[in-house]
């Protein structure tokens, strides 16, 4: 495994010039809807730094897979404190070790992403050798005032997109904030309803792309939360992180067979 050379990185979807009112004014506002959302907001909203090489070495002669990860704060894993804990390292590592090849990780996903922003992570994994693409993304979408259907069809754009660029997408329905005791009750019943419904859209249009299915948190996490849960009660702990990630990697095995390297475009 490689050294990344930074620890940890910031939460915010894009780069905030120092200074700048307006940028400021978006940080502020996002935070006080989290403290609207939320009982117990996070104090530290950074996540380790996860990207590198993971798994075996390679032959000279062997490329490794490219795990990329898109989405929001699940897919980034707020909450964990070591870059090991995150999802992403522990499903490179993984990966690596089930199919005896490196795994080159990199994290795009960035916490309080949308499905829009999730277009604009894939957006800028262009420039890399396609692998295996995980989706971890809606949360935010059904707790904002926005309609469903404008994020399935964006999500459905999204999963098309990367299928066209060479990457296998493994798509992990949205999770559902039901199942998170640190979210203020109206949050929880009516995001619930509506993250069921965004999943199933999301599962369908996985299907008519081809995308791999993996399962999404679920009421383990609402049963165990002391064990899963961090101290906010609505992301996980690193306990909660290794087993999601053991509950997936089924899946993205699955995926890594179905990835044909022939049909990447020469970058």
């Amino acid at each position: 495994m490689t050294t990344p050379a930074r620890e940890r990185t910031s939460c915010a979807d894009r780069p905030v010039r120092r200074g700048g009112l307006l940028a400021r004014a978006r940080v502020a506002g996002a935070r006080l809807y989290c403290r609207l959302l939320m009982s117990r907001p996070p104090a530290d909203w950074s996540v380790p730094y996860a990207d590198g090489r993971y798994g075996p070495v390679a032959p000279a002669d062997d490329r490794p897979l490219t795990l990329l990860m898109l989405g929001d704060s699940l897919a980034q894993s707020l909450g964990a404190r070591h870059r090991e804990e995150t999802i992403g390292a522990r499903l490179a590592h993984a990966l690596g070790e089930h199919l005896d090849r490196p795994v080159d990780l990199r994290v795009l996903a960035r916490v309080g992403a949308t499905t829009a922003g999730a277009r604009r992570q894939a957006a800028r994994a262009s420039a890399l050798r396609p692998g295996v693409a995980v989706l971890i993304i809606g949360g935010n979408d059904v707790l904002l005032p926005r309609p469903l259907g404008r994020s399935a069809r964006s999500f459905a754009h999204l999963v098309h997109g990367l299928r066209e660029e060479g990457w296998q997408p493994v798509v992990v329905p949205c999770p559902n904030p039901g199942y998170g005791p640190g979210f203020r009750a109206p949050a929880r019943w009516l995001g619930a309803h509506r993250a069921r419904r965004l999943a199933r859209l999301q599962l369908r249009a996985a299907e008519r792309a081809g995308a791999v299915p993996a399962p999404s948190s679920g009421t383990e996490f609402r049963d165990r939360a002391h064990e899963l849960l961090g101290p906010d009660g609505v992301h996980p702990c690193a306990r909660g992180y290794a087993e999601h990630a053991e509950r997936m990697l089924p899946s993205l095995l699955a995926a890594a067979r179905l990835f044909d390297p022939t049909e990447v475009v020469p970058r």
